[in-house]
């Protein structure tokens, strides 16, 4: 709502071509942007992010903005049909190979920035048993954590890849917004959540602002909260050894 608000041409990404069509024309009736885009795309499937990459590269040439903001909470170890966990592949893997893959469609639109929304949480990353096959834990300090400590790390990595390309990136912690993000949780720890999330109000317009204001067009390798001030990333997301084993792995994993 808030970029078509702003005359933004969309391209929405989502699993359920049904819920994009209906989420299209609320928008489009709510705004009166008609330049919205919806292509079905499974960020926990590596074949359905790329199938979709080529979609969006079949019609346009160039894009302005690319915001990774899909994201899944699971309690129980869930694999995608790789044997992939579910929360590493769409929180991590999925945002990885959709923007390497866009990355000559963001050069082609430059100036052109990445936002990918994380957390500041300081969860540290089992190389060794990446997929919890071996020992899982869903919350904070588990799956769930290391995935925002990936989306971190590989936010990091990419920047340093994209100097002097006219593409930036950065990150955005929102805060504790109202969504359905939590609702696979214990129901009292998500009622807890609940009651102390705000609206998505405030986050959105921060969010929108770090992809198209110019004031942030050189913000590569930005942590951002959503006052607008930055965040002090840990030392462990900031090893560029960590930062470079998580690269390769995922390389790797994405073929």
């Amino acid at each position: 709502m808030e970029f078509a608000k702003e005359n933004c041409q969309l391209i929405l990404l989502g699993r359920n071509s049904e819920k994009l069509s209906l989420i299209k024309s609320e928008i489009a009736k709510s705004t009166g942007n008609k330049y919205i885009e919806i292509i079905a795309a499974d960020f926990s499937e590596l074949k359905s992010v790329k199938q979709a990459v080529l979609e969006v590269k079949k019609k346009y040439a160039k894009l302005d903005a690319l915001v990774n903001v899909a994201a899944i909470f699971k309690t129980k170890r869930v694999e995608n049909s790789l044997g992939l966990e579910y929360m590493f592949a769409t929180n991590h893997l999925g945002p990885f190979i959709l923007t390497n893959e866009l990355l000559d469609l963001l050069k082609a639109g430059k100036p052109s920035r990445v936002v990918t929304v994380s957390a500041p949480l300081d969860t540290k990353i089992n190389f060794d048993d990446l997929q919890g096959k071996e020992k899982f834990t869903s919350g904070f300090l588990g799956a769930f954590g290391a995935s925002k400590m990936m989306n971190q790390m590989f936010t990091f990595a990419l920047a340093r890849r994209l100097e002097g390309t006219g593409v930036s990136t950065s990150l955005f912690h929102p805060g504790l917004v109202k969504s359905d993000l939590t609702n696979e949780m214990p129901a009292i720890l998500n009622g807890i959540f609940k009651i102390f999330s705000s609206k998505p109000d405030k986050a959105v317009k921060m969010l929108c602002r770090l992809a198209i204001n110019k004031a942030y067009e050189k913000s590569n390798g930005a942590f951002f909260k959503v006052d607008g001030k930055e965040i002090k990333a840990s030392s462990y997301s900031l090893d560029k050894n960590n930062q470079e084993k998580l690269w390769e792995v995922s390389e790797q994993l994405a073929k």
